[in-house]
C-alpha cells in the first residue's frame, strides 16, 4: 500500500530525528553526524520518484547541515559551504528563512568579515516576515527570532555605504 506524500514526511521526520537523537547520544562528533545525514539523504533521493520530491529532500537535509554547522561552531569553510548550498536550492519556507538568517547572524562572531552580507540576509528576511498579515501568528513569532538575534549577535551591523 503506498502512503501519501504527509505520511511519508512524518515517517522521514521521525527517521530522522531518530537519527539525530541517537548521534546525540552517542556524542557523535560533527563529522560523524554529517556523514549520517548526507547518507539519509542519498536513500531518501533513490527512493523519491519525481525532481520536485528530490528538490524538497534536498533543501530539508541542506537546512540540517546548517544547524548542525552553528551547533559545532564551524569556521566559515564549513557553515559556508552548507550556507550557500541552502541559498542555492531555495528554503523550504519563510520559518527556515528565519531560523538560517538567525543562526548566520549569532555565529559572526567566527567569521566577522561576513558580516555585511549576514546583516542583509537578516533585512531582507524581516522584509519577508512584514509581508505577512498582521493576524498571522508566525509574524509575530518570526519578529521575535528576528529580534533576539539582532540582541545577542556579537558583531554589530556595519555602517551603511
Amino acid at each position: 500500500m503506498r502512503r501519501t506524500r504527509p505520511e511519508r514526511a512524518l515517517a522521514r521526520g521521525q527517521e530522522k530525528d531518530q537519527l539525530l537523537l541517537a548521534m546525540i547520544e552517542a556524542k557523535a562528533p560533527y563529522e560523524e553526524r554529517r556523514r549520517a545525514l548526507v547518507a539519509l539523504e542519498k536513500r531518501w533521493l533513490r527512493e523519491e520518484k519525481t525532481e520536485t520530491g528530490r528538490q524538497r529532500t534536498r533543501r530539508g537535509i541542506a537546512e540540517d547541515l546548517v544547524t548542525l554547522a552553528y551547533s559545532f561552531n564551524k569556521p566559515w569553510l564549513e557553515f559556508g559551504r552548507c550556507l550557500r548550498r541552502v541559498q542555492q536550492l531555495g528554503f523550504s519556507n519563510l520559518a527556515l528563512r528565519v531560523h538560517v538568517t538567525c543562526l548566520y547572524v549569532q555565529s559572526l562572531h567566527l567569521f566577522p568579515h561576513r558580516a555585511r552580507e549576514a546583516w542583509a540576509m537578516l533585512d531582507d528576511a524581516e522584509r519577508r516576515v512584514h509581508r505577512l498579515r498582521l493576524k498571522n501568528p508566525l509574524r509575530r513569532e518570526h519578529l521575535e527570532s528576528l529580534s533576539h538575534a539582532k540582541r545577542v549577535a556579537r558583531v554589530p551591523r556595519p555602517p551603511t555605504r
